[in-house]
């Protein structure tokens, strides 16, 4: 295979120092398997080159990665292309350390703690941003406030200290624990004013969920009232998770059950996060019920078990629509169940609708009962699965013996119908009625 031109492999060497993380690693797999020679051999080694650079400068400036992606609102955040700028900046003015650096990368010398050098890099980047004359970080400054990414840099050193302890902080805080916090916030305040809060933000965007610095917190300011917490210099924290608990709630009113299963599972995850997000702040702060935060917290605990409850209670129409009865008799009440209506195939637009309905019920499962509406989710799964279990047998009966409808219908109804018993029981139970259903068409 002919070898790529130069001017074209400039553009690919560009395309991949771009890329993101992500796609580049899917790149890497996907080259994986290119041979020594020829053009793509030559793109599987700029695509190696650019790996093995992101994961020296992601050691050496960790503890500002996380802020260089999507954040919440009003958190501290930069544009991905900071990270890769900052580094080419580094580059240029201290080759040299930046090579030893990387030498210290391997896995060997991190297992012993982290070499000095990379804070003092660190530091080396934050002068030379706040440089206005220092024309190598002029390409930083363009897409940031370079005085707040310096004061973030300025903070790695006890970032770094922070982050090895920070998964204890957040699983099980003890006294010596709470106690070495309220050390690494004292030192960032040494620094400046501003600082203390700038290093909760940053420590939290290392966490998987990153509301659980509320325990942090806690330990930093000993367990303080809402209403001392309302009004400190930390209080965007509490703010911004009462605004996500907003968020939560809004999307459970309004998601749409016809976009499915995917939807039904999110939004019944949003309720599960808001109450986890609950019982953190009640158990990080000392809530009082008549509290800026207590009222608060009260409120959207009631809201969101009237929202879950309410859109549970709309999935029974929904399974109707996709499942449709028709009366067995002309005097049948409004309302009573029915024979199985096989006259036309299942509508997919209503299966769907009834996939999101069903799936925000079965995944409430988890949550339901420590929110406060699990007796209502009890109720109407045996409402569900009272219309479920004759209408199997009504169409079972059909696909047997070809009474009362179409055979061939009754199969398929018969798989949609195991689907939906798969949400209100479990996979278990929906594989018993495919199996019946083979062995009825076998008959």
């Amino acid at each position: 295979m002919a070898a790529i031109a130069a001017h074209k492999l400039q553009i690919i060497r560009t395309l991949v120092e771009t890329a993101p993380d992500a796609a580049l690693r899917s790149l890497e797999l996907a080259l994986s398997g290119a041979g020594a020679t020829g053009s793509l051999a030559a793109v599987r080694g700029l695509v190696e080159d650019e790996s093995a650079n992101r994961f020296v400068r992601n050691n050496i400036l960790a503890p500002i990665v996380p802020l260089c992606a999507k954040r919440a609102e009003g958190q501290t955040q930069f544009p991905p292309a900071v990270l890769s700028r900052l580094w080419r900046a580094l580059k240029t003015l201290e080759p040299t350390r930046v090579e030893d650096a990387a030498a210290k990368c391997n896995p060997w010398d991190l297992e012993q703690g982290v070499p000095e050098l990379f804070d003092e890099l660190c530091k080396v980047a934050a002068a030379g941003l706040r440089d206005p004359d220092n024309a190598a970080f002029d390409g930083v400054r363009s897409l940031c406030d370079p005085e707040e990414l310096a004061l973030c840099l300025q903070l790695s050193a006890i970032i770094r200290s922070c982050l090895p302890k920070l998964a204890e902080w957040v699983s099980r805080m003890s006294g010596e624990r709470a106690a070495a916090a309220r050390l690494a916030y004292r030192d960032a305040c040494r620094i400046s004013e501003d600082a203390g809060p700038l290093l909760l933000d940053i420590l939290s965007a290392h966490l998987p969920d990153d509301w659980r610095i509320l325990r942090v917190i806690s330990a930093v300011m000993d367990r303080p009232t809402d209403r001392y917490l309302a009004s400190s210099e930390v209080k965007g924290f509490g703010e911004r998770i009462l605004a996500e608990i907003d968020a939560a709630i809004l999307r459970v009113e309004t998601f749409d059950f016809a976009d499915g299963e995917r939807a039904g599972r999110e939004a019944a995850q949003a309720a599960h996060k808001t109450q986890l997000q609950i019982v953190e702040f009640q158990q990080s702060v000392d809530v009082a019920k008549d509290g800026p935060w207590g009222r608060r917290l009260a409120h959207h605990k009631q809201a969101m078990a009237k929202a879950c409850e309410l859109r549970m209670g709309q999935a029974e129409k929904a399974l109707e629509q996709a499942l449709p009865t028709r009366p067995i008799s002309m005097m049948a009440k409004k309302g009573s169940r029915g024979a199985a209506k096989l006259v036309e195939a299942p509508d997919e637009a209503m299966i769907r609708r009834a996939q999101g309905a069903l799936a925000f019920v079965a995944e409430l499962r988890s949550t339901a009962d420590k929110a406060g509406y699990g007796s209502a989710r009890t109720k109407i799964l045996e409402k569900l699965n009272g219309r479920l279990d004759p209408y199997i047998e009504d169409v079972l009966h059909v696909a047997r013996t070809g009474e009362g409808g179409d055979s061939g219908l009754a199969v398929k109804y018969l798989d949609v119908a195991a689907g939906f018993i798969s949400y209100t029981r479990d996979d278990k139970t929906a594989e018993i009625v495919r199996r019946r259903a083979a062995a009825a068409i076998a008959a």
